[in-house]
């Protein structure tokens, strides 16, 4: 019994120091929550099963439905779209594509709440977001695009090609030729698909940063890339 009680006693150390230890405040809050429930095991096993429920019903539960709802009010992200086949669209049971997909995975590590706006152009939306208006854009934007306008962050290599007169980037080459337009493409340059962040959103651009790391170590981006493109 006592190697036991010294045992969770361990891992509620180590939990309590990845607790302040966390990068993000959702991490926090989910080892916050661990914590705890460590904390009424050993109370389970001492002897006191009333103070442990307790301490499950409150002290975790509604203490994590609390902090999360919290948190996602607070990282509260007006997310603009333009949507684009394969990048990211709108379907029957939700959105969609490459770019939506990458956004999800650095939502579960962060723990945003997601607002999207949509967008008619990519015009539209970059006044959007130079106005503040909206925090993020998404949409096959390339540093072309945004160039001497306001920052991109790149997460994948694309070229631009000119056709029948106008400069368009890979995927929207590609869609053209989906639908049989049989266009006569120009190769122009190299470039990179971006996610366009407010300027007063330093945090929001620290975050996706960081996630595009995160899913790039695991190879997650070469899968998603795949399934997409």
């Amino acid at each position: 019994m006592s190697f036991v009680i010294v045992a969770i006693s361990s891992l509620y150390i180590v939990s309590a120091i990845i607790v302040l230890s966390s990068k993000t405040n959702f991490q926090s809050v989910i080892w916050f929550g661990i914590v705890g429930s460590l904390s009424a095991i050993i109370m389970m096993i001492i002897g006191a099963p009333d103070v442990a429920m307790t301490q499950f019903s409150v002290g975790v539960a509604l203490v994590l439905i609390v902090y999360i709802m919290a948190l996602k009010k607070q990282r509260r992200v007006r997310l603009g779209i333009v949507e684009v086949p394969s990048m990211i669209e709108e379907t029957p049971s939700g959105f969609r594509g490459l770019e939506w997909e990458i956004i999800q995975l650095v939502d579960e590590k962060e723990g945003y709440h997601l607002e999207p706006v949509k967008f008619s152009s990519k015009e539209e939306a970059l006044i959007a977001i130079e106005n503040h208006d909206i925090d993020l854009i998404c949409g096959a934007l390339t540093e072309d695009d945004v160039a001497g306008r306001t920052k991109g962050i790149p997460y994948l290599e694309t070229s631009i090609f000119l056709c029948n007169g106008e400069e368009i980037d890979f995927v929207r080459l590609k869609h053209l030729s989906r639908n049989s337009l049989s266009p006569t493409p120009e190769f122009l340059r190299k470039s990179s698909y971006v996610f366009v962040v407010s300027t007063n959103s330093p945090d929001l651009e620290k975050d996706i940063l960081e996630g595009l790391e995160f899913i790039r170590s695991s190879g997650n981006i070469e899968e998603i890339v795949g399934r997409y493109l």
